[in-house]
Formats: C-alpha cells, structure tokens, sequence
C-alpha cells in the first residue's frame, strides 16, 4: 500500500504541475479514503505544494488546464481582499501624544500585550511603520489562495467562492498596533522635526511580535556642514507565543478538521506555508545579479537593511569581528532575512545558525531560544559568537581573508568535497564558492558607503511619511524625501547597482505623476530618482556609487525643481525612510 501510495503521489505532482488544480482534485478524490490519516495528510500536501506552486506561477493558472480569462480577475479579488483586511485593524496607542526622550515608550510586553484590545482612538486605516516592518507581515493573495486551496481539497468542494475568500481573508487577517514617534534633524540653520509610526506589536498568522526601541542621536559630516538625527532606532524583536504558527494551526485544526495530532498539523502547516509563499521576486532578482553582475561592481553599505546596522556594529564591540564583515556573512548566509530557514538542515536566521547551536548559546548569552527566534539582534549575536569561536585570532588590519578561510570552512560546513566539484580540497571549495563572496561583499561594504544623491544640497521640503499633498490638498503617505536644487543640478546614485527602468510616468503628458524617472536596484534596495529634467544612464547599465545619474527637474507633478528620492525594500516591496538608507553629506 505504501509503494502504491508514493507511486501515486509521484504521478499526481506531476499532473499537478501540468494540469492545474482543480481536475487533479477531482481525480484524486477517491483515492484518499482508505489511507490512515497520517499519509492522508502527507499525500495531499504534497500535491499542494506543486499545485499551488502552480496556481502561482506567471503566466500560468488558478482555475483549470487551459489558461483562462478569469484568472487575473480572481487574483485581483485576492489582492482587493487583502488590501482590505491588511488594514481592517491598525490601531494608533498614543494618538496625538508622540513619543518623547525621557517619556513614556507606550511598548508592550509578553504579560501585557496590546492584543485583542484596540488602540485607543479610531483605526488609522494603513501600515504606516517606519521600518516597514509590518509589510513584511501582511496577508498575501498567495496565503489566503493556498489556505482556500487546502480546504477545498480536504472537503471535496469544487468551487472557491467568494464567500469562501473574504472568510478566510477576514480570519487570517493580521492586527497591528503603533506608537507615534518624532524624528529631528538638524543642522546649522536650525532643526525640523516631523512625525514617524513605528510598529509596537503585531498579531500575524506568522507569530505574534512586539518591536522595542531606543533613542539615539547620530551625527554626520564636519563642522559648519554637521547634521545630527535624533531618532527612535529599533532595538529588538520578540516573538511572544510558545509555537509562532499557533494562531495559523488553531485556525486549520477547526477549518479543516484535522485530526488532533500535533504532528500532522505541523506537517500539514509546513507544507500549506512553503506551498503559498510562490515565487519569491528578491530571490529571483539576487540569482540574477549573481549570475549577471560581480559583487564587486554593486556592493555598498547602503545594501544593508538599516534596522540591522546597529546589531553588526553592537556584535562588532563585544566580539571583535568587523561589522561590515558580520553583514557579509548575514548576506550570504540569508540574504538578510531573519526569518530564512534551510528547510533539510533546518538552519535558522540571518546567520543561519544551526537547532542546537541555538539552543545551546542563545541562553549563554542572555537570549530565549523560543521568543528571541526571529529577533535579528539575538540572531547577529549567537552568529557572531560561533563565528569568533571559529576565526580565532584575527588581524583584521593586515591579510585577514586568508586568515578567516579556516573558520569560514567551519562555519559554512565545509567537510568532504562532493564527487563531481574540480577542487583539491575542501579549502579550496570553500573558497572558491563561499569565502571569496563573503570577502568581496566585506570589502565593499567596509570601503564603499551610501552617496547623497543631490551632493551640496542638504536641505529637504518634505520628508517621508504621512503630508498634505501639494496641489490637492489631500492628506497622502510620501514614499521618499525632497531634496530642492536648482535645475540642472547634478544626481547621483547612492549605491551600486542596475539601471531598471528610466522614462517618463506618461510619455504623452510629462507633467503628471513623476515626470521623468528612473529606478536602480541593487542586492537589498530600488532607489527611486524623480522629476527629472534629464537622464545619463540607460536601463540595463551597471552603475557605481557617487557616479552622475541624471539632473535635477521640474517634470510630473512638482511645486519647483528638486529630487523626490525613494527607497524600497526589496524584500518586502515596500518603502522605507531614505534617512535610515543615507543621510545628508
């Protein structure tokens, strides 16, 4: 029975991935019966990997074997949903009273959490976090798709309807609760503050976190030109729950009525969660720029996630190992998600630090390995420590690459070279594949810093977050800064990267929208130039760090000439504070 069973499934993932969802179901439907519940639940989550893989792949299907016209209108009923549900409970804390220096902080903590109750004052209606951190735990089309995909599949039901989809939208949907913030620079003409939201806690299908912070006030350039930003810097991350995918089991125990088995569900949860995630578009794009463009040519530290920035440089004073070395490792290692995870070694983290290893060190050093899991400083600081364990003695002012290569080996598990790679040894291998992008990626992050993109121009109009909108008088969240220059002036690019896109928002009218634009991406970041008045570069070209872009404009919709410069996390697809990126040189 069990070889008719694997042979069977082997057919039905393919047939998935050809067919389409729904007459793999109906063929498979009487053949689930008769099997114990434990390899029922195997069988079918793995047919749903491949089929809502599938269902998610561009240009293919949601609906049947044949492409269909439907499709792209039931993925917008996905996306209408979500938007809606995304923001159905963001709760203000502190409305109207911002976090000050010496104030009250309005964080919660595991005993008081700010979950089920609402914030006090009226929904905001918005993600709005600083940090954006709430964007990366928002419902996606793909999660409530592949959740309507399972049930119907344990059901027998043919059909998802729309009932079904806001169902499970509204069920999963994520509660989000904020504190109000101020963010101050100043320089020699004085100081402006303006309001930022920063993300206190989180109730999410993938855990429920609370976000802390600390006020720090840094300091950029020299003399007359000094700037300072007084600011809130996020401090840590707890995951508060005993299992982060508690609320996401409940809700598929009752929905599906999986049999009470801690085991099963667990088994059904991984592969419901690996199956909805679809096509990654950071992933992809990382592949892309590894097999196209050298690191060498991109790298700067404006690659690196600033909220991390502050743990490399802590990691740094307590370990001794440089932090521009720490992000490499983080970037090779993880890409910079704290929440990848190898799913055959099971490594965790930024760092990707190993079960036991984690269970092991993480309390040494002051951390809980269950509610500090997903928290990026805990994960920096048990990697840095292994790490320090491995490298020894290192003199990081002279040959520190050859010096690093034998805990590099240790730390990348580097034991015996596989039959089939051309290298001598397993030092060499690790070299070859491993060291040497840590390495180049270390030294551009160390030598190669953020540029401002308008050089001599300090002075910005309008900062990111919640504005008046010019002209309309609407209140609008501003995806970036404004930079005024005088036309002409020269643009830069802030990191290293590729040219993506460079045109006009309309061809046919160059005074809407942002007028003349253009994007480049690096491994972390797109950074957004507009109303421009002109453009250097073409889309496709590799460009450095500092090197002239385009000009100064007045094109789209624009009160006079300046720059309207935007960062987006790739990972997550959403906009951040540039001053978080670069500040003003």
């Amino acid at each position: 029975m069990l070889d008719y069973l694997k042979k069977a499934a082997g057919r039905a993932v393919k047939r998935a991935a050809r067919a389409g969802v729904r007459k793999l179901l109906l063929l498979l439907l009487p053949y689930l019966v008769p099997f114990i519940p434990f390899l029922v639940v195997l069988f079918l989550v793995a047919v749903l990997v491949a089929a809502t893989y599938s269902a998610m792949a561009p240009g293919s299907y949601l609906t049947g074997v044949d492409p269909s016209p439907e499709d792209k209108e039931i993925q917008q009923k996905y996306e209408q949903l979500c938007n809606k549900y995304n923001v159905a409970d963001t709760w203000l804390v502190n409305p109207g009273e911002p976090s000050r220096q010496g104030g009250p902080d309005y964080e919660s903590s595991p005993d008081h959490p700010y979950y089920p109750n609402r914030g006090r004052g009226k929904n905001i209606g918005a993600m709005v976090d600083r940090y954006r951190q709430d964007l990366k735990l928002a419902l996606t089309w793909g999660q409530v798709h592949g959740a309507c995909l399972f049930r119907n599949y344990v059901t027998g039901e043919r059909e998802i309807t729309d009932g079904q989809r806001e169902k499970t939208a509204k069920d999963l949907h994520p509660y989000f609760y904020y504190k109000e913030s101020e963010v101050t620079v100043c320089s020699k003409d004085g100081c402006d503050t303006y309001t930022v939201y920063l993300l206190v806690e989180a109730y999410t299908i993938q855990g429920h976190y609370q976000y802390h912070y600390e006020w720090v006030t840094e300091t950029y350039g020299e003399g007359e030109n000094a700037y300072t930003i007084t600011y809130e810097r996020l401090k840590d991350v707890q995951q508060i729950l005993p299992d982060k995918w508690q609320r996401l089991k409940d809700w598929m125990k009752q929905e599906y009525n999986l049999e009470n088995d801690a085991g099963e569900v667990e088994l059904a949860r991984t592969w419901l969660w690996e199956a909805t995630r679809g096509f990654d578009e950071q992933t992809e794009w990382l592949n892309w720029l590894v097999n196209n463009v050298s690191y060498a040519s991109i790298a700067s530290s404006a690659m690196i996630p600033p909220e991390l920035v502050p743990f490399f440089k802590e990691a740094e004073e307590r370990f001794g190992i440089p932090w521009w070395f720490l992000a490499a490792m983080a970037f090779k290692e993880s890409s910079f998600n704290p929440g990848a995870e190898n799913l055959d070694t099971h490594c965790y983290g930024l760092m990707q630090v190993s079960p036991s290893n984690w269970e092991h060190y993480a309390p040494l050093l002051g951390f809980d390995p269950v509610m500090d899991r997903d928290n990026p400083r805990a994960q920096v600081m048990v990697g840095a420590y292994l790490l320090k364990n491995y490298l020894g003695s290192v003199d990081w002012e002279g040959d520190w690459k050859e010096q690093t290569l034998p805990g590099l080996v240790r730390y990348g598990g580097f034991i015996e070279v596989p039959p089939g790679k051309p290298y001598g040894s397993v030092k060499e291998w690790c070299r070859a594949e491993y060291a040497s992008i840590i390495w180049e990626l270390a030294e551009s992050f160390r030598d190669v810093p953020g540029t401002w993109p308008v050089p001599g121009y300090s002075t910005i109009s309008s900062y990111f977050g919640w504005r008046i909108r010019p002209f309309t008088g609407e209140k609008q969240f501003h995806k970036g800064i404004d930079i005024p220059a005088p036309e002409g002036t020269p643009v830069v690019s802030v990191s290293g990267g590729v040219v993506t896109f460079v045109g006009w928002e309309n061809p046919n009218d160059p005074g809407q929208g942002y007028g003349l634009y253009m994007t480049v991406r690096d491994g972390q970041h797109l950074y957004l130039y507009a109303h421009l008045s002109r453009t250097d570069v073409v889309k496709g070209q590799t460009v450095q760090p500092g090197q002239q872009v385009g000009a100064v404009g007045n094109t789209g919709i624009s009160t006079g000439p300046h720059l309207h410069f935007g960062v987006q996390d790739l990972s997550g697809g959403n906009w951040i504070d540039p001053l978080l990126v670069v500040q003003p040189q």
